[in-house]
């Protein structure tokens, strides 16, 4: 059924299928209209209102869910895991589901998540010896940094 509805950026009156039209939040009687519409330097205010960019990264994962539902289960995100664990010889920090595994680590020692600005240091200087005596938090960046500054001083050359 066709009915009449009025551009949103220049006014003009247009008749379309109400099909065309069903859930859009604009009407436009051409593309030129919907192009000046979402520009930026010609409509500052209203080209915003256009899309909604809110909660993108959530609404693509429930997407992803629910269009590929055997996607990324717990028992493929660990396949995928072991198959890159240890694969690059000790050299950089090993994940535990994306996340550096000896922040999981002090995190569960201190029975709380990691604070922003809190750094997680080896005392061993082995990147990959995630054993909680081998850990120790420090409350910023600065502290760690002065922590290594102490030691290379006390022991002179390059303290881990």
């Amino acid at each position: 059924m066709k009915r009449t509805y009025k551009c949103d950026w220049c006014g003009k009156e247009f008749i379309r299928l109400e099909c065309y039209m069903k859930g859009k939040k604009h009407a436009f009687c051409s593309r030129q209209c919907l192009s000046d519409f979402s520009n930026k330097s010609k409509n500052p205010d209203g080209y915003l209102t256009l899309k909604c960019y809110d909660n993108m990264a959530e609404n693509f994962s429930e997407l992803a869910k629910r269009l590929n539902p055997g996607r990324m289960t717990p028992e493929i995100r660990q396949k995928i895991r072991e198959t890159r664990i240890r694969k690059y010889d000790g050299k950089s920090y090993s994940k535990y589901f994306g996340r550096h595994e000896h922040r999981v680590v002090a995190e569960q020692m201190l029975g709380r998540t990691l604070k922003p600005g809190e750094v997680v240091h080896h005392i061993d200087g082995n990147p990959r010896n995630n054993v909680p005596s081998n850990l120790f938090v420090f409350a910023s960046q600065k502290e760690h940094a002065e922590h290594h500054a102490f030691l290379k001083y006390v022991l002179g050359g390059d303290a881990e």
